[in-house]
């Protein structure tokens, strides 16, 4: 290799460091709001959890939506993102998701795909999707966007379409660690221990409460999975950056060593050829 050629590739590579550099401190920069929009849509979720819990136990009547059904077909809705560079952060997920569904008959789940990546992998592994289109989960999340799907998902399950709805997602734990979450939100059941201790008073009766408050409840609990797993996104792929960035930087170096070197050879054999020619 010359030393012009040593020179552009040093130079293409700089070009790399500085754009995996600019990512690394987007993602860095995106990770304090979303871990803020996370606590917030977390704790509001835990609140309805207890209303939701009230109003079953206050409930005289068997309800679909809080009670377990002896139904086959499974809903998954399967969050990933709509870019990659990422690190493992869609491999681990869609492993994951796999060994999950590798020995339930198609016939007995659907997959309700969030994210372009995800819906490419449905498609390509030709899962039973739901969605026909590419539902984009962009980094500015909204619960509103994600409303009618929620409807969707209430309405298919109280039909008896889907006995179970599970969320399967990237949960956040530190930056440099996030893991694949299932988490079952239809039918929601209540743990003798999740009992809450507090008393609400309804105007209505507990049933209408439970209609009305699980919708609601269905459209947070997609959201705070949406917030989860866009904090691990970041977290993710603010660490790939890195790795990539230090990475290039280490190529750079060890070029420079090279360039150096080759330079020290080139000017010995111009002295060389100066020394043999004045001696002729």
């Amino acid at each position: 290799m010359g030393l012009k050629d040593i020179k552009m590739r040093m130079v293409a590579i700089n070009k790399t460091a500085s754009i995996t550099q600019a990512m690394h401190n987007i993602a860095l920069s995106k990770i304090k709001k979303s871990g803020e929009l996370l606590n917030r849509t977390r704790d509001f979720v835990i609140k309805l959890h207890s209303i939701l819990e009230y109003a079953n136990r206050s409930n005289e009547d068997v309800h679909r939506l809080t009670s377990v059904n002896e139904g086959k077909t499974k809903l998954y809705v399967l969050v990933t993102s709509d870019r990659g560079l990422a690190g493992s952060y869609h491999n681990q997920l869609f492993k994951a998701f796999l060994d999950e569904v590798k020995d339930i008959p198609k016939k007995d789940y659907r997959v309700f795909v969030l994210g372009k990546k995800g819906f490419y992998f449905a498609q390509k592994r030709k899962l039973p999707m739901v969605n026909e289109a590419i539902i984009y989960n962009r980094d500015d999340i909204t619960a509103m966007y994600f409303r009618p799907y929620a409807d969707l998902i209430k309405d298919v399950f109280m039909e008896g379409a889907v006995d179970e709805v599970i969320l399967f997602y990237n949960h956040y734990i530190n930056t440099a660690t996030q893991t694949v979450k299932k988490r079952v939100i239809l039918p929601v059941i209540f743990d003798e221990e999740e009992k809450s201790n507090e008393d609400f008073i309804y105007d209505t009766s507990p049933e209408v409460v439970l209609n009305h408050t699980v919708n609601i409840y269905i459209e947070s609990s997609i959201f705070t999975a949406l917030a989860d797993a866009k904090l691990s996104e970041h977290a993710s792929r603010m660490i790939a950056m890195k790795s990539a960035t230090d990475n290039a930087n280490e190529i750079v170096e060890r070029l420079h060593t090279i360039y150096h070197r080759a330079r020290q050879q080139e000017i010995t054999s111009e002295i060389i050829d100066v020394v043999n020619g004045s001696n002729v």
